[in-house]
């Protein structure tokens, strides 16, 4: 696992690992609550009377294109047409993610399907369900289904990456178009659902394989370049882009370091106030002056959401930077 190299030796502070470390976080975030998950919820005109505790909910009127929202083969035909004649739509922004909080997010939706509710769509990946459907595929107990209802893939010329993970509070998964595509989804898909059914603590470096017949590939933490940072179906949580295949585990120590502030956010204010980008030099020596923690991976990944986004990889740092500052 991670070791600090000798030529990089992070400024580190070493309380006790998480509880110490999550009151410095606290000064990091935000004064508004961090929306999690967007659902978009078309119906009748009674669907505005339903309100729902500590989620910020709005009414929005049909603007003509409700039906071309759920247009991509998820919805038959005839329903599509009942959407697109629906009054309005409720927009709910949940403070909590499809994980985390599945059983309340559920026992909303049944509310809002009995007001009148006829879909609902997850706005962090624009994959819609007849209402029905929906609530079928996130009563399961199958995190498959909710992989299913969630995470739809986007393909180029090179590479696919699913979209939608970060509704769970977790990151995505690339892989380069190397072999046959659909084998190659699948193999994507197996990892983004061993992230719902285990919630490991992975790190880059680690490897993954679905079963003992399929070789390994090295997994490694980038940011999602997909989408600009404002867009609903940017993942703020990264991807993992899983190397070729016959990868071998990179040796790590048993603690990460987790920096504060973020390397992102001090990069972006140093970047803000020389007025011009910067260079590798000045990226490099602002992470080697950075104060960082040692902790467990498990305490850095629970850090890591109370904050709401994942940091750049320090080891990654240069490159990682010169791609994101693009969307500043």
């Amino acid at each position: 696992m991670y070791a600090v190299p000798p030529d990089r030796a992070f400024d580190t502070l070493c309380p006790d690992p998480y509880r110490a470390s999550a009151r410095l976080a606290y000064t990091q975030r935000v004064a508004d609550p961090i929306t999690r998950l967007t659902l978009f919820v078309p119906g009748a005109p009674s669907l505005r009377d339903v309100t729902v505790q500590d989620v910020e909910v709005e009414w929005i009127g049909n603007d003509g294109a409700f039906g071309q929202a759920f247009s991509f083969g998820t919805v038959a035909p005839a329903h599509v047409a009942r959407i697109d004649a629906a009054a309005g739509a409720l927009v709910l922004h949940w403070p909590i993610d499809l994980r985390a909080g599945r059983g309340l997010i559920v026992a909303a939706v049944e509310r809002l399907r009995e007001a009148g509710a006829l879909a609902v769509r997850i706005e962090q990946s624009k994959l819609g369900w007849h209402i029905e459907r929906w609530l079928e595929l996130f009563t399961s107990e199958l995190p498959h289904d909710w992989h299913r209802g969630a995470v739809t893939f986007l393909r180029g010329e090179d590479a696919m990456q699913s979209c939608g993970m970060h509704a769970f509070s977790l990151p995505d998964v690339r892989i380069s178009l190397d072999g046959d595509a659909e084998a190659l989804q699948e193999l994507a898909s197996a990892l983004d659902v061993y992230q719902l059914a285990e919630d490991p603590a992975l790190r880059s470096g680690h490897t993954f394989r679905p079963d003992n017949e399929t070789p390994r590939r090295v997994v490694e933490r980038w940011p999602d370049l997909e989408y600009p940072p404002e867009h609903a179906c940017h993942n703020q949580y990264g991807v993992w882009r899983l190397g070729p295949s016959g990868g071998t585990a990179r040796d790590m120590g048993a603690l990460v370091p987790v920096f504060v502030p973020a390397l992102r956010l001090l990069l972006a204010a140093a970047e803000s106030k020389s007025g011009k980008a910067l260079t590798k030099t000045q990226v490099t020596r602002i992470r080697d002056k950075g104060h960082c923690i040692m902790m467990k991976s498990l305490d850095a990944q629970r850090l890591e959401r109370e904050r709401g986004y994942a940091d750049l990889d320090p080891e990654l740092v240069w490159d990682q930077w010169r791609l994101v500052r693009r969307f500043r």
